[in-house]
């Protein structure tokens, strides 16, 4: 089968266990945009963070970001549409992260809120510049969310402690308007319920003349589900989880092996 687009998740997927872009992986990119391919990004992480790994490895301009939250622009780094909770579901969201003394993360369109103390927790492994250039920081980002009445995009909390991810997820469960996922297993994602990663890439295909079927996704966790089900060829990476590994018709190699450029070489028949 022919194939009009690849979309690639970033973290455990194009990026290595490092969280870097491999040469490799660059290659295989441009190899495949060269023989006409789009190549996007599909990834939970913010535009301005994911704007910095579109320039590395080399992908299309446009992006899903806010794991399919938003569209975004690489090059202009900012969201073409965005599909946000209302405040009131976001501040409940935040509130709930913040009294459990989860490390949290809210973006609203192209900023991230955190309080200080959430600041100094994610200063610790997050010191890129598409991250620094976005961070607002706040005394509580839950009072800035009621007062302001700000529609969020995605609310990312992250515990070494899992009873205390376990409890913000039962607390949060069946509160109307939001979705609960995760990306990791120390973290847990929350975004409206009608935005994902598969509706944000119809939405690119439609813009690109072409459908989901003749798509082909790269994905290793549970925000990637809606991403692989919705495409003609969903791809596991070798370190996927064994669910999502399930669901697809193809699995490459680890992210730790270079698994994206063997997936697009795989696909395309080098």
């Amino acid at each position: 089968m022919e194939y009009d687009l690849i979309a690639l998740d970033l973290d455990g997927t194009a990026l290595n266990p490092h969280n870097e872009v491999s040469p490799a992986v660059r290659e295989a990119v441009g190899w495949a945009r060269a023989k006409g391919v789009r190549v996007v990004i599909s990834t939970g992480r913010i535009c301005g963070e994911a704007s910095e790994f579109a320039r590395l490895l080399g992908t299309d301009d446009e992006m899903v970001t806010s794991g399919g939250a938003a569209i975004s622009s690489a090059s202009s780094g900012v969201c073409l549409s965005r599909t946000s909770m209302h405040w009131e579901a976001a501040c409940r969201a935040a509130a709930a992260c913040e009294r459990y003394g989860l490390s949290t993360m809210v973006y609203v369109g192209t900023q991230l809120y955190m309080t200080p103390y959430d600041e100094m927790i994610f200063a610790q492994y997050k010191s890129n510049e598409g991250y620094l250039s976005v961070k607002t920081v706040v005394p509580s980002v839950a009072e800035a969310i009621a007062s302001q009445h700000m529609a969020a995009d995605k609310v990312f909390t992250r515990s070494r402690n899992p009873q205390h991810l376990a409890l913000v997820r039962s607390q949060l469960a069946g509160v109307e308007g939001l979705r609960l996922m995760s990306s990791a297993e120390d973290n847990v994602e929350i975004i409206a319920p009608h935005a994902d990663k598969g509706r944000a890439l119809a939405e690119l295909c439609e813009r690109y003349g072409t459908t989901l079927e003749r798509a082909a996704a790269i994905g290793d966790s549970e925000n990637d589900r809606e991403m692989l089900l919705a495409v003609g060829m969903p791809v596991a990476m070798g370190n996927a989880r064994a669910d999502i590994k399930q669901l697809c018709r193809f699995t490459t190699k680890s992210n730790a092996e270079d698994g994206v450029a063997y997936a697009i070489y795989t696909l395309l028949g080098r």
